[in-house]
C-alpha cells in the first residue's frame, strides 16, 4: 500500500511537472491534475494539502534533477566545451520540442505571485544551476580553451539566462532557434583571445 501511494505522489509531481512547463504554475490547478491521472481531486489534496506544497514538491523535483544531471555531466572525463554542450542537450532534450520551457524559468515568470517557500527554493536552484555552469567555466579557463570578458559568476548568468531565453524562442520559432543560440555562446567563449 504505501508503495502505491509514493508512486501516486510521484505521478501527481510528474504530471503537475508537464503542466508547469506548459501552462505555468499558476495556471493549473488540482481538477486537472486530478483528470489527467484520471483520479479524484480529493486525492491529489491528500498527497498535497495546499498548492505551495505541490510548488515545493515541484522545486525538489527540479533540483534532484539538477543533482543527477549535473553531477552526471560533471564527472565525464572530457573538455568543459563537451560538459557545456552537453548541458545545452540536457536543457533540450528536458523543455524543448513539445512546447516546454524550463521549469524553473516557468516558476520565475510566475515569481510575483508565489509563496515565501516557493521564492526561496527557486532561489536555490538558481544558484545551483549557476554554480554548476561556473564550474564548467573555470575549467575551461584552466584548460585554456574558454577566453570571455569578465568574471566566471557573471558569465556563467549570461549563459543561464541566454539559454533559457532560446528555449522560451523556440516554443515559437522552433529548436533551430535554441541550436543556433547555443552554438554563438559556445564561439564567442572558444574564439576570445
Amino acid at each position: 500500500m504505501q508503495v502505491r501511494l509514493k508512486n501516486r505522489k510521484q505521478q501527481i509531481v510528474a504530471t503537475a511537472l508537464d503542466l508547469l512547463q506548459t501552462h505555468g504554475f499558476e495556471s493549473f490547478s488540482y481538477l486537472d491534475i486530478a483528470n489527467r491521472l484520471e483520479i479524484t481531486k480529493a486525492s491529489v489534496h491528500h498527497h498535497f494539502p495546499k498548492k505551495t506544497d505541490l510548488g515545493v514538491a515541484l522545486c525538489q523535483a527540479i533540483s534532484d534533477w539538477h543533482k543527477r544531471e549535473f553531477t552526471n555531466i560533471l564527472s565525464m572525463e572530457v573538455d568543459a566545451d563537451t560538459k557545456l554542450s552537453a548541458y545545452f542537450n540536457e536543457l533540450l532534450r528536458f523543455a524543448c520540442g513539445k512546447n516546454k520551457i524550463c521549469p524553473l524559468s516557468s516558476l520565475q515568470s510566475d515569481i510575483t505571485k508565489l509563496p515565501v517557500e516557493m521564492k526561496k527554493a527557486i532561489a536555490d536552484l538558481d544558484i545551483q544551476e549557476r554554480a554548476f555552469i561556473a564550474q564548467i567555466l573555470e575549467q575551461g579557463v584552466s584548460e585554456d580553451s574558454y577566453h570571455f570578458c569578465g568574471d566566471v559568476q557573471t558569465q556563467a548568468l549570461i549563459i543561464v539566462l541566454t539559454s533559457k531565453a532560446a528555449l522560451q524562442y523556440s516554443r515559437l520559432h522552433g529548436v533551430a532557434i535554441f541550436e543556433q543560440v547555443m552554438k554563438q555562446i559556445n564561439q564567442q567563449l572558444v574564439n576570445r583571445k
